[in-house]
């Protein structure tokens, strides 16, 4: 499949979307006669990231060609600029039109997993998306992943001392730094993401504040045993996110 740019409006790196533009998203309403876009339309002084969530959900509902191009044709820029910065942070090498393009189709093959029930539903989830297709492109070939030995070198923060390690650590040094800053990514993600509230703050008390397991259940109020398996389980859930994304386990 190959995406063809197309020349947006410099008002869609904004809030408000451009004239031409809604015009033309008030047309797609008009085809499919779906209710939220043609809601979206019709306020004054349409907002990108409503327009955004109604072009998805009517392409998600319709299928319409015409709702998925100008949805394309809307964020292509800011797709684009993203990818980049997270490239440059993860020492990703592959071409960012190749991200761009997977990052769409997946966004094309799957409309059933959107929901738009949030103000800002398809930012989140279609840049989840695009983190994602950076983190799989990091290798050449997307299936192998990080190589699990050299995760394990950064995980467990190994330094070397001797003088006949040091030419060694030398040359891998600049690789671990990227896959480190790539396994902390991952894990903010998660974290942000993947668990709930209480779960969140449990890890906060124990892993930033240095609360014991004891005086950190005292502090949400539960039964140490339960803390345990809240403790648990959010960490079992950022290990299952990282997983996922890299395609190899840790070690």
């Amino acid at each position: 499949m190959k995406v063809v740019k197309t020349a947006a409006s410099k008002s869609t790196t904004g809030d408000e979307v451009a004239e031409p533009l809604l015009a033309r998203a008030a047309l797609i309403a008009r085809d499919t006669q779906h209710e939220l876009l043609i809601q979206v339309v019709a306020k004054p002084g349409c907002q990108l990231q409503e327009l955004n969530n109604a072009l998805m959900d009517a392409y998600r509902v319709h299928a319409s060609a015409d709702a998925f191009g100008l949805l394309f044709e809307l964020n292509v820029k800011p797709f684009t600029l993203i990818a980049a910065k997270l490239m440059r942070m993860t020492g990703c090498r592959v071409d960012p039109h190749d991200i761009l393009q997977e990052a769409f189709l997946a966004i094309y093959r799957y409309p059933r997993r959107f929901r738009a029930e949030k103000p800002n539903a398809f930012r989140n989830w279609s840049y989840s998306i695009l983190r994602n297709t950076v983190y799989r492109n990091l290798t050449r070939d997307a299936r192998v992943g990080i190589p699990a030995e050299l995760l394990a070198d950064v995980l467990e923060d190994t330094r070397a001392v001797e003088p006949i390690e040091a030419s060694q650590e030398a040359e891998s040094d600049a690789e671990c730094r990227r896959v480190y800053a790539l396994v902390l990514s991952l894990y903010n993600d998660a974290y942000a993401n993947q668990l709930k509230p209480r779960d969140r703050e449990a890890l906060q008390l124990v892993e930033a504040q240095k609360l014991g397991y004891r005086e950190a259940a005292d502090v949400l109020g539960i039964k140490l045993e339960n803390f345990k398996m809240v403790v648990c389980r959010a960490r079992k859930r950022i290990y299952q996110h990282i997983v996922r994304v890299l395609g190899t386990r840790l070690p």
